[in-house]
């Protein structure tokens, strides 16, 4: 997997590998800082290591680097010590940390796509089946992960000592049988914070026994030690620690220092708040702010609570927004008519901040999840093909001069690989292939499933041959996996890029399916370029 390099891109490396250590440190600090309430020594250590980047990325050249920590360090600047950022200021903050957590690699790099920032630990693979050990650390690095294989407990422990991993891949019977759940046992007992562990098994599904036994000790997870990509695939999910998008809740109170205490008491977990105290507003301040959340007061002037609710309910896009009532009222009839009047929770006035905070964070995860599951394919999570359509238009209508290009990938002899192995084996290679696509792809690159065995990608930053060369890297690799325990079974794809030039997103889809057609007409298993709007005949691989 790896090429040689020159002695000059060793060096680049080296360089660019200090600047990005420093990237990983700052986004750990800032993910500690909600729960740390932006203290006055965390505040400290945010901005050291802000100013630390600085200097590292002046001392590289790493332009991009160095241009995002001094506006954060701007940013910083004007927060009071000892007090936590407002509204507006997280927001700017969010966004930045956001562009940071996104400058691992980029689509003008040598080799690779911008992804999220990998951890550097690794993943310790301790199984009872040496070929079976093998084949999972080569396709844990096909996906980017780090595998370090165990052969024996002494060596398991030993390794333990001098470093700690990000997750460990254990079989129940290493080291004999139960021996794996035993050997987590005494792992777990020395240590406050549990290192989490997906379990394996060979032959026979363990007992409900085995599996209790296991999750008391770290278990994650059970999987058979040949559902490889299963595996993969949770710990590509449980290593994903790309900044989320941060809660944004809607105040409408009338009374502002109340409304203000509760601004604040957010905006020190970290969550975006905007206050609205005349409830007339409230539409439109939804509809300019896109609240994850609307905290509201029962009594107010011109309308209460329970009638604002019932409005908020009758525009179909806020139809599945939490609502929670923070307010006075103690009556707990009154409460509940209020509930059934479009209300998810009911916090009576004063309420404790971890109480508040707790409850808003399982609204709005609630929320979220719902919302992933509407707009998500059921078989690979990817977007489904509705929302991947809106959110091409989305982003062409935001487009700001920067080049944007448009992806479409096909399996090839999709059919065949359903008639020979069945569907079962078809839907593995489809999910294989969508969780290929999320790891060795950045993440704010949206992926989707359009249909069947298609997919589709849209790469912001990139040109046309950027783009080629970006999906014909993740081609090559893709054909070296394994899929369902099938040596035999070689998956390749083929794959239509075309550069967006101003035209609508039904025309840009379209050049782009005629260079897969294109691709899929040279051979399959290779990248074709549409070129620019209006020629004839796309570019082949």
């Amino acid at each position: 997997m790896m090429t040689s390099l020159t002695p000059a891109a060793r060096l680049r490396q080296h360089f660019s590998s200090r600047v990005i250590n420093q990237v990983r440190q700052l986004l750990d600090i800032w993910r500690r800082l909600p729960d740390q309430q932006w203290s006055k020594e965390a505040m400290n250590d945010f901005i050291l290591a802000t100013e630390k980047l600085a200097r590292f990325a002046q001392r590289f050249e790493a332009e991009r680097h160095e241009s995002i920590a001094r506006a954060m360090l701007l940013i910083l600047q004007e927060i009071r010590p000892g007090r936590s950022p407002n509204t507006e200021q997280l927001e700017q903050l969010n966004h930045h940390v956001l562009l940071l957590s996104q400058t691992a690699l980029r689509h003008t790099d040598d080799d690779n796509p911008e992804r999220l920032i990998p951890s550097k630990k690794p993943i310790y693979v301790a199984l009872a089946d040496t070929d079976n050990a093998l084949t999972m650390a080569e396709q844990m690095q096909y996906f980017g992960l780090l595998p370090e294989l165990k052969a024996t407990t002494q060596d398991f422990v030993d390794s333990l000592q001098q470093r700690h991993p990000a997750a460990i891949v254990m079989d129940i019977d290493f080291g004999g049988s139960g021996a794996g759940i035993e050997l987590a046992n005494r792992v777990q007992q020395s240590r406050d914070i549990a290192l989490p562990i997906l379990f394996t098994f060979r032959q026979s599904a363990p007992t409900i026994v085995e599996r209790l036994n296991a999750m008391r000790h770290g278990g994650v997870g059970m999987y058979s030690d040949t559902e490889v990509q299963s595996v993969i695939g949770h710990l590509e999910n449980m290593l994903d620690h790309s900044p989320q998008p941060p809660y944004k809740i809607l105040i409408v109170d009338d009374s502002r220092a109340q409304a203000m205490h509760a601004a604040n008491v957010l905006n020190k977990a970290g969550m975006l708040s905007q206050v609205s105290n005349d409830p007339l507003q409230v539409l439109d301040a939804m509809a300019s702010f896109g609240p994850d959340l609307v905290l509201m007061d029962m009594y107010m002037p011109e309308c209460n609570g329970m009638e604002l609710a019932r409005v908020i309910r009758q525009q179909k896009e806020f139809l599945n927004l939490p609502i929670i009532y923070l307010s006075g009222e103690d009556d707990r009839e009154r409460q509940l008519e209020a509930m059934a009047e479009g209300g998810d929770d009911f916090l009576t006035k004063p309420v404790e901040p971890g109480h508040l905070l707790t409850t808003i964070r399982t609204r709005v995860e609630r929320a979220r999840q719902l919302y992933r599951l509407i707009s998500r394919d059921s078989l690979t999570g990817l977007l489904n093909h509705t929302h991947m359509l809106e959110t091409l238009q989305d982003h062409i209508n935001r487009q700001s001069g920067q080049p944007l290009s448009f992806v479409m990938v096909d399996i090839d002899h999709f059919k065949n690989i359903n008639d020979t192995h069945g569907h079962p084996v078809g839907d593995v290679v489809i999910k294989n292939l969508a969780l290929f696509l999320r790891q060795n792809l950045r993440k704010s690159d949206p992926i989707g499933r359009y249909g069947g065995e298609e997919f589709a990608v849209l790469l912001q930053d990139a040109d046309e041959r950027q783009a080629f060369a970006v999906m014909d890297k993740v081609r090559t690799n893709f054909a070296n996996l394994i899929h369902g325990g099938l040596r035999e079974l070689q998956v390749t794809f083929s794959c239509g890029v075309a550069q967006w030039s101003g035209e609508s997103a039904a025309s840009l889809v379209e050049r782009a399916d005629q260079a897969l057609y294109c691709a899929k007409r040279g051979g399959r298993n290779q990248v074709s370029m549409a070129g620019k709007a209006g020629e004839s005949e796309p570019d082949s691989a």
